[in-house]
């Protein structure tokens, strides 16, 4: 077949487009290979490291009734005690510290001498509450009964301070208040966190507070040396408490999360 110069001349340009397009896709890949390759970043929650953390497991050899090692039982002059013990085995996780007050009121308390409470701002803990005292309200001094209360404080006898989470009944959430008691000489800064729409289905509840920053909002300062309390509490109207806490802890919070005092991850 005899080749025209019509043909030839189609031929040079496919040839022509076929080596223009070879370069352009040879640049394109050279491109890309030196071009820096743009990942989205995540925003991650950074895991916390607890200062001191309680789990409230049985030690061997505990009987039916036992309390945590390190922790005291105070009573109330007068009243019936509320009853506290260890609700499990040593080789159970699952164990809580189980409280009941039937017209009485208590607390355990511990000491915590190893947090400082400026690094290790964040109180979380595991809670439920089962039976609430009825028409309790903490707003009423009358009333001032809790199936369960978390309290942080620092101070003697004679001059004691403390931030309380409550788990109340009638008061309604997110209340706050200050109550007095002793003559005086221990000042409560109250929060109630739960009341009783929270205890339809008996299940358990994860709170977290800036403990820290509570208690110097109530006091103006941070305290240096530390207790925590759980309290149980229905003498005021003479009906029943039953509450439980799974687990306590304090948490560190890293420098990089800290802005003039206070942290970028819990609110109060």
């Amino acid at each position: 077949m005899p080749v025209t110069k019509r043909s030839t001349l189609a031929l040079a340009v496919i040839f022509m487009v076929a080596i223009a397009g070879a370069v352009f896709l040879f640049w394109r890949f050279e491109r890309h290979a030196e071009a820096p390759i743009s990942v989205t970043q995540e925003k991650t929650v950074p895991v916390l490291v607890a200062a001191w953390r309680e789990d409230f497991i049985p030690a061997k050899g505990d009987g039916v009734g036992a309390i945590p090692e390190g922790w005291d039982m105070h009573k109330k002059p007068g009243t019936r005690s509320a009853l506290f013990s260890l609700n499990g085995q040593s080789e159970q996780p699952s164990s809580f510290l189980q409280m009941t007050a039937l017209k009485a009121s208590g607390s355990l308390v511990t000491k915590i001498t190893e947090v400082d409470i400026r690094k290790a701002p964040l109180l979380r803990w595991r809670w439920k509450a089962t039976k609430l005292p009825i028409g309790a309200d903490g707003r009423i001094k009358a009333k001032d009964d809790q199936a369960i209360g978390i309290y942080i404080g620092t101070g003697s006898t004679l001059d004691n301070k403390s931030v309380s989470y409550r788990w109340d009944t009638e008061t309604p959430r997110g209340s706050e208040g200050n109550c007095v008691y002793g003559m005086g000489t221990i000042k409560v800064k109250w929060y109630t966190l739960r009341n009783k729409e929270d205890v339809s289905d008996g299940g358990w509840f994860i709170e977290e507070r800036n403990a820290a920053e509570d208690f110097n909002e109530a006091w103006g300062y941070y305290p240096e040396k530390l207790y925590l309390s759980v309290s149980c509490n229905s003498q005021y109207t003479g009906s029943e408490a039953e509450a439980g806490l799974d687990w306590i802890e304090f948490l560190i919070v890293p420098d990089d999360l800290q802005v003039d005092g206070e942290n970028k991850r819990a609110q109060k």
